[in-house]
């Protein structure tokens, strides 16, 4: 009986081995074609959503690399509400844009961060100091959730 690599009488035939686990060629051609099949839909997409959307995630990512540096480096007041306005802005103009290609269960983040945005609108020191405020609560609360 002959259990080497090759076609041995009884129907298995070439294995490949692949990070120590031996798969026959055909499942990793399948893989290939669904592979393949799944890029092929992801350009699709993309060619299929609008140039307004596209331009909205031109937009957005000017938007994030403009204020991002800002709002990390710790400025205070108006200039730091600006920027979060902005931040929040740009990432809900990306999300929208990813709901388009990807999976449109991703425009909920971009409707949440734009709903999270328009209270700076109105009232950006206070509002902001509100943001800061939670989002500090919200970090002690998991430090010391996960330090315990």
């Amino acid at each position: 009986m002959y259990n080497g690599g090759g076609y041995n009488g009884n129907g298995s035939g070439n294995y490949t081995t692949i990070g120590g686990f031996r798969i026959k060629p055909i499942y990793l051609y399948i893989a290939a074609l669904i592979v393949v099949l799944v890029a092929i839909y992801f350009v699709m997409r993309f060619f299929n959503a609008g140039l307004q959307l596209h331009f909205g995630a031109f937009a957005g990512l000017l938007l994030l690399l403009a204020n991002v540096r800002e709002l990390i480096g710790g400025s205070v007041g108006q200039r730091g509400s600006t920027a979060l306005l902005n931040v929040l802005v740009g990432a809900g103009l990306i999300f929208a844009w990813l709901a388009t290609i990807v999976n449109a269960l991703l425009w909920l983040p971009a409707l949440i961060l734009v709903g999270i945005a328009t209270p700076l609108i109105f009232g950006r020191a206070s509002v902001y100091r509100g943001y800061i405020g939670a989002a500090r609560t919200a970090a002690d609360t998991v430090r010391r959730t996960l330090v315990r």
